[in-house]
């Protein structure tokens, strides 16, 4: 199990999966604690959790359990008072709910990627995009890519070096391509 607390150690994920291949790792804790990220927009929040698990996942953790899916308006229940803002968010008198920018981002993955999927080989040219891909056990791939620069993003996918997607990403944007 591992936390997004102390930073960006994907590289040690890598480490860990390449020393014990046979175990997995999941991700279970992470969560935009008022305390901590006061102060960040909804997208700046949103990326963060993207680039969290485009890093996790390339880092070979096999999923990711959100620390808080759903918390009440305050952000909480909470034992020690460190209230978070979670993907989904009930409304102050508790009848409805609020769905954050999160909760859209994190759909990019769950939707995409199945379980039992098997990542495969991605790289980018270009330290503005970040992305990950998968075969799913139906034989679709996916690939979910995120822009987190202020400029567009031009992209090229391929498997074979000679056929392919070409495609421009928005700025601030995460996107995923399927195909089979």
């Amino acid at each position: 199990m591992v936390h997004w607390y102390t930073g960006d150690h994907f590289e040690a994920l890598r480490i860990v999966k390449e020393r014990w291949p046979d175990k997995e790792l999941w991700f279970s804790e992470g969560c935009v604690e008022y305390s901590r990220f006061d102060g960040m927009t909804p997208l700046e929040k949103a990326e963060m959790y993207a680039h969290d698990i485009l890093g996790n996942l390339n880092g070979g953790v096999s999923g990711s359990i959100d620390w808080n899916l759903l918390l009440d308006a305050k952000g909480g229940p909470n034992h020690v008072g460190n209230f978070c803002e979670a993907p989904v968010m009930t409304t102050e008198d508790n009848a409805g709910f609020t769905v954050q920018s999160e909760y859209y981002y994190i759909g990019q993955f769950s939707r995409f990627i199945r379980p039992g999927a098997v990542r495969l080989g991605s790289s980018v040219w270009s330290g503005s995009l970040e992305v990950t891909a998968f075969e799913n056990r139906d034989g679709s791939r996916a690939a979910v890519i995120l822009n987190r620069t202020e400029k567009e993003a031009a992209v090229s996918v391929t498997e074979d070096a000679q056929s392919g997607w070409n495609f421009v990403v928005a700025p601030h944007s995460i996107v995923t391509l399927r195909w089979r």
